[in-house]
Order: C-alpha cells, then structure tokens, then sequence
C-alpha cells in the first residue's frame, strides 16, 4: 500500500497469478500484468512511480520493475538462478532481494537497471530495509531453525532476534522503525506477531 491510497496485491481471480492495484477503499480495481506464469509479490517503489515483483515468465523466478501503471515491464538480474523477494530501499534507489545464485538462498542488493547486483548477507531470504535504510531485517536458517536476524545496511553487525521453537519469517519494519512485524508457527499455527526491534 502507499500513501495515496493505492495497494498493489496479487490474484488468481483470471486463472493464474496476476498483479493488480485498487484504491485502499477497495474500488478501481486493475489488472497489470497478462501472461500465461505467475507474477506476484509487487511492492510499490518510495515515490509511487514504480512496483517491483516477481515473475516466473521467463521459466525462473525472476525480478521485474514496471510503471505503477503496468507500463514497461522489465526484467533486472541477469542470470539462470532463483530471484525472489524484492523491495525498494526508502530512498528508492537500490532493490533489495534474495537470490539462490550460489545454491543456498543469499541477500543481495542492485540498482534500479539491474547494474551492481551484490551480496550482503549469505543464507537469508525476505529482506526488509528500516524506513532510516540503516538497518535490513531478514529471516535464515542457522542454528537449526528459522530465526528473523537484523544488520547494517551494508551487511555488517548481524544480530540474531529471536530463537524458541517454530518458524518466524516475512518481517517488516513499522513505519516508525521501532517495531517488527512478522509471522511464526510457533504455537501451532501461523499468526502474526510484533516485537520491539531490540
């Protein structure tokens, strides 16, 4: 969602998944993607120009950008590994995403053209820049588990956030950097919990 009211989600409602923008009020409903693989998991770029998701038209899971409109769709990283999970800096300059290039899934980081493609941070997935950009919080499996870490912006002072039983992943930084949201099993169930960033 953003703060002019629009929200990018994904739907099957036409047979495959698809991405799709409404008014928060659930009106205006419109389809922006029309091919025969799946696109999903769009996420709108700071200043509401562009959506950057994933795409498996191409025979891989692979990171696109387009115009908030659904115009020029493009594909960005330039190999024959998974792409997945991607999200905008808060300056809007960099795509934050996770990658299994080198077998295992990585984090890396690229410009808005696909240019400089890097890695941060080995064995994480579903990166999340605080709304600062100082801080990325991710989920990995080390220690046996899957755990929700965070670390600098250039993938230094990893810390680990939570242990106990059950998997904790899909974090997101409030709009105020203090909380993290994020989903876990571990009472059975998948629900939706916070935390204080600490």
């Amino acid at each position: 969602t953003d703060e002019i009211g629009k929200i990018a989600f994904r739907s099957e409602r036409d047979g495959n998944w698809e991405i799709y923008v409404m008014n928060s009020d659930g009106s205006g409903q419109t389809r922006l993607t029309n091919n025969p693989s799946a696109d999903d998991l769009p996420r709108f770029s700071p200043d509401r120009t562009k959506i950057v998701f994933r795409s498996e038209r191409d025979g891989n899971q692979e990171i696109y950008i387009m115009g908030a409109d659904g115009a020029n769709q493009t594909s960005l990283p330039d190999n024959p590994a998974k792409d997945s999970e991607p999200a905008f800096s808060p300056d809007g300059k960099k795509i934050i995403f996770a990658s299994k290039r080198d077998g295992q899934w990585d984090i890396y980081t690229m410009n808005l053209d696909g240019s400089s493609q890097s890695k941060l941070a080995p064995m994480g997935g579903g990166p999340r820049y605080s709304p600062d950009g100082k801080s990325v919080v991710f989920s990995a499996i080390r220690d046996g588990q899957v755990d929700l870490y965070v670390m600098s912006s250039d993938g230094s002072n990893v810390r680990k956030l939570t242990a106990g039983a059950g998997m904790k992943m899909g974090p997101s930084f409030s709009p105020d950097g203090r909380r993290i949201l994020y989903t876990s099993d571990r009472d059975g169930q998948y629900e939706l919990y916070a935390m204080d960033t600490d």
